[in-house]
């Protein structure tokens, strides 16, 4: 009893549990098959709304009639993403979920949504049965959506042409295609003008031709640039036009206009007259300036009918063309120079010399006109008395030399020197004895160094056991310390001569 108690269902009323839980999945089963009737209902809606939009037709659901103020049609141009959007919406799915109750399935369209329907869908039933819950699929196949798609697929293939080509106008700009249209139309040679052009960038000769013919045989690229030329600036274009290369009856008429290469002056007037006179020839851009330059261009060339151009000599006559530089290498400088001049020469030496003793002469007058330059600015009386031979005069301090040697350098405990260098300035760097000073019998200042740094004198270093002559406003510079050494020239003088007068006595002796 107990096996087949186990495979029979219970009789009688379930328990309240069970209820509650039947209750809510009958519930949950009921509230989604009426969302997705929802959802299909609202996808077909939108489908036909959006068709109708494409297509400009005035039939409208009851709903968007209620909701819009008015009926007529609005006519607006269609969008890309609108029509991919139809592309896209090919297939719409439903189905149903079985509840407790058996398969529920969606009401059947009404008449009105049927007869607004078949105008543009076309609803049909998969022929096989699937397993499990059943999914009628609606597929949205109509002749409209095939013209729709080719009217697509046609102005796609017609912007992309159109792209193309405006991507070809990208190197041509322009001022290119009017430069090659006037040079074309000049001088009726495409190698002229690849020759003579100058083009914004480095066009080949197959570039150009291929240029030209499409600016004769396609309508679209040629349209473009004559737009994009007429847009241009009138200087630009003035411009580029008087830049147009010359033809050949141009340049003839210039050649035969009768100015010849020999004369002095070229008057600009005559091809003004020639300008005047043949208007059929030349550009209308033209300007007797640019004549007068064009035939000075061939004049250059030797391109005129007088002129007379050397011929080129053959092979088999051993002779080459020398150009500038093998020319100038055969050229001997010695047969350039002149002969040689013995008298001007002997001038040359002889002035020369006397430069050099007129210079010698200066110098040594230099001290005496210091003298009087002192004596006439009154630095002499306040420098120097009549027992002070010479004066080193600091920045802040002024020492006088009154013996015939005195000592330089820096003062400490244990040793004196007659010229302390501290009372100037740090002279930590300054020898104790850095140099001494001494009035030779010739009259002469020396400074000799006997220190361990070098002493400057004008800029010259004197180092440590050499000597060298102070003159008079001579910079010495010991260390950091700079100095001014001023000679007592009077009292110089008058030793110099009693040294000469001495000198002279012991000869005599």
């Amino acid at each position: 009893m107990d096996s087949e108690a186990e495979g029979t269902p219970l009789s009688g009323r379930l328990p309240l549990e069970l209820q509650q839980i039947r209750d809510q999945s009958m519930t949950a089963a009921a509230l989604a098959a009426r969302r997705r009737s929802e959802d299909v209902k609202s996808s077909e809606r939108n489908i036909l709304k959006i068709r109708r939009r494409s297509f400009g037709e005035s039939s409208l659901s009851p709903e968007d009639a209620a909701k819009r103020r008015s009926s007529r049609a609005i006519k607006r141009r269609k969008f890309d993403d609108e029509m991919s959007d139809l592309n896209s919406l090919v297939v719409v799915s439903t189905g149903s979920t079985p509840g407790p109750a058996g398969p529920s399935t969606p009401p059947p369209p009404s008449s009105a949504e049927s007869r607004s329907r078949n105008s543009s869908l076309c609803l049909t039933e998969p022929s096989t049965p699937v397993s499990g819950p059943e999914t009628p699929t609606i597929n949205l196949i109509s002749s409209s959506d095939l013209r729709l798609k080719k009217f697509i697929r046609d102005k796609r293939k017609r912007k992309g042409r159109r792209e193309e080509n405006v991507k070809e106008l990208g190197r041509w700009k322009p001022t290119d295609d009017l430069a090659l249209i006037s040079a074309v139309e000049q001088t009726k040679d495409l190698n002229k003008v690849f020759a003579g052009v100058k083009f914004s960038c480095h066009f080949s000769l197959i570039e150009v031709q291929e240029r030209w013919y499409t600016l004769l045989y396609d309508p679209v690229i040629s349209q473009l640039a004559q737009q994009a030329t007429r847009n241009l600036p009138h200087e630009i274009v003035q411009k580029i036009l008087s830049e147009t290369p010359f033809s050949r009856q141009e340049e003839d008429a210039i050649i035969n206009c009768g100015v010849k290469s020999s004369a002095p002056t070229v008057s600009l007037a005559e091809f003004d007259k020639l300008l005047q006179s043949k208007p059929g020839v030349f550009h209308h851009c033209r300007t007797g300036r640019a004549l007068l330059t064009h035939w000075q261009y061939l004049k250059f060339h030797s391109l005129l009918p007088e002129q007379n151009v050397r011929p080129i000599p053959r092979p088999e006559s051993g002779q080459q063309i020398l150009d500038f530089m093998d020319g100038e290498e055969l050229v001997v400088d010695a047969e350039l120079q002149d002969p040689e001049d013995a008298q001007l020469n002997s001038e040359l030496v002889n002035g020369e010399r006397n430069a050099k003793h007129e210079i010698r002469r200066m110098e040594a007058e230099v001290s005496k006109w210091q003298g009087l330059v002192d004596i006439a600015s009154g630095t002499n009386t306040s420098e120097f008395d009549n027992q002070t031979l010479a004066v080193l005069r600091g920045r802040l301090v002024r020492y006088l030399m009154r013996s015939r040697e005195i000592s330089v350098g820096r003062a400490a405990k244990d040793h004196i020197v007659d010229v302390d260098l501290t009372l100037e300035g740090p002279a930590s760097k300054i020898s104790r004895r850095q140099a001494i000073i001494m009035l030779k019998s010739t009259a002469e200042f020396h400074l000799a160094n006997e220190g361990n740094g070098s002493v400057v004198v004008n800029g010259v270093p004197v180092l440590p056991g050499e000597s060298t002559i102070l003159h008079n406003n001579a910079v010495v510079e010991f260390a950091s310390l700079r100095f001014i050494f001023l000679v007592n020239l009077e009292l110089n003088e008058a030793i110099r001569s009693e040294a000469v007068k001495n000198n002279f006595v012991k000869s005599l002796l």
